[in-house]
């Protein structure tokens, strides 16, 4: 069954909005949201189309949630998000994204500085025309989502101290050079990164500031070496003439053994000149894995702040404030103090999770009771921990799928046929514990949290790679009801 129009231009407007949601990279909107195509919305799902080879497990775990945030932003209303494979062997919808190098990518060069060339190939003036002369900014993509700002941004006691230095160093550029930002997916780093740029654009509309996914900046690195021409020159030149750059989940750039060497000149050539450099990473510099030192030790020589998670009274304040901004009378104190109390480890799911029950209640024209806020929110409820699960039922469900004992997972043992079920057992006690990852290393033979951190990255990036351990995974996740 073939997508209609209808279908391909609603799955276009809601990956518009994911891209301008911001929470998904260029890399996963085009080689795995790209890949989708609306087949069906049925008035309560939306059926999207995969292709057989796409790691569908994946994709789930971390881009279902964006999907469904975006369609409820779109369509006024809650839908479940349903994956079904697609049939034969190629896609009947065209991808919603862009390809790399085409408009997905960060455009690499300037206006002023790329100059057409005529049809012998050799360069020439453009003809003059009289026009309204264009600020330095105006070719210059600085990639900013005017939504985020200090305003929006609500303080509580695990973001007052990220808060002040982010506002510090927006006020006064250069005071902390650089600035590292780090802490969990979701607490609201990129609302900060974002906030400092549109800030100094507010105070000097001819700044040069960029902000960039750490994946952005590799992803365009690799698309201007394998360019040539004037690419790799446009690259360094868009990067080394920001005023300010703000580099999301920089982590991104650890083992990509050329992408961080150009970013260390970078960072570099930005730094001795005085110029103004943000970093965010969901660890503190010291923690990433597979990271130049000469790069880390860069990192911290400024100031080093970290986000934590919300406590209940600011998951509150922030769930009332979303609800004045939507005007979304229709959520009860009631309903607020469930999503509260069930969704603790990430501001962006929350607010996700309001959206939801907003549009929602809005499609409905009442107020949702819990019960119905239950039902509606099952999937924001997948990464939150469980509070009957324990660490030592973790341990013994993948020791029973391996045939191995729990005391092979705690030992320091570590040939293949334990590493990896241990590396398992760390990923879903990250991911289904509320406990610290000192904790979990110390649940695991007296780890580092460093060694948890590595183990969680090792096996989201086998999850892509193998189709045995994601059934694996499935299992284990089953027997243990989560």
């Amino acid at each position: 069954m073939k997508s209609g129009q209808k279908e391909k231009a609603l799955w276009a407007d809601i990956v518009s909005d994911i891209r301008r949601r911001g929470d998904v990279g260029e890399y996963g909107l085009t080689n795995y949201i790209g890949k989708l195509s609306l087949l069906e919305d049925t008035g309560t799902r939306l059926i999207l189309e995969y292709p057989a080879d796409l790691p569908i497990m994946w994709l789930e775990l971390n881009y279902k949630e964006s999907i469904a945030c975006s369609t409820a932003s779109v369509m006024k209303a809650a839908r479940e998000i349903e994956f079904v494979q697609r049939d034969g062997g190629e896609g009947d919808a065209t991808p919603a994204c862009s390809k790399p190098g085409e408009e997905g990518l960060l455009p690499l060069g300037f206006e002023e500085d790329s100059p057409t060339p005529n049809q012998t190939g050799e360069r020439e003036n453009a003809p003059v025309v009289k026009r309204k002369p264009l600020r330095k900014t105006d070719s210059f993509n600085s990639g900013l989502n005017e939504e985020y700002d200090f305003d929006s941004f609500v303080v509580g006691d695990n973001s007052e101290f990220a808060y002040a230095a982010a506002q510090a160093t927006a006020q006064q550029p250069g005071k902390y050079n650089p600035l590292f930002i780090h802490g969990s997916s979701g607490l609201g780093k990129t609302h900060l990164l974002q906030a400092i740029g549109n800030a100094m654009r507010k105070v000097n509309d001819e700044a040069r500031v960029l902000y960039v996914t750490g994946e952005t900046f590799t992803n365009s690195y690799i698309e201007a070496m394998a360019t040539k021409g004037d690419a790799p020159r446009n690259f360094r030149r868009k990067f080394r003439k920001a005023d300010v750059l703000l580099i999301d989940d920089v982590q991104f750039l650890a083992g990509k053994g050329k992408t961080k060497e150009e970013f260390f000149y970078t960072f570099n050539a930005l730094f001795e000149s005085g110029k103004q450099i943000v970093l965010t990473a969901d660890c503190p510099a010291a923690d990433i894995i597979d990271f130049d030192e000469r790069l880390k030790s860069r990192f911290v020589q400024g100031l080093s702040v970290a986000l934590h998670a919300p406590s209940y009274e600011t998951r509150m304040a922030i769930l009332r404030a979303k609800r004045w901004r939507k005007r979304s009378e229709l959520l009860s104190d009631e309903v607020l103090d469930f999503l509260a109390k069930s969704i603790t480890r990430s501001v962006r799911r929350l607010e996700g999770a309001l959206t939801r029950l907003a549009t929602y209640a809005s499609f409905s024209h009442r107020r949702p009771t819990v019960q119905e806020a239950r039902a509606q929110l099952r999937e924001f409820m997948y990464e939150e921990p469980t509070a009957r699960l324990a660490i030592k039922d973790i341990q013994q469900c993948v020791a029973d799928e391996f045939h191995l004992r729990v005391s092979d997972l705690n030992g320091r043992r570590r040939t293949a046929n334990i590493a990896q079920p241990r590396q398992i057992a760390m990923f879903l006690a990250r991911h289904h514990t509320a406990c610290s990852l000192q904790d979990i290393g110390a649940a695991f033979g007296g780890r580092d949290h460093g060694t948890v951190i590595h183990a969680t990255k090792t096996i989201e990036q086998r999850l892509t790679e193998q189709p045995e351990l994601r059934e694996a995974l499935g299992r284990i996740m089953s027997a243990l009801g989560v």
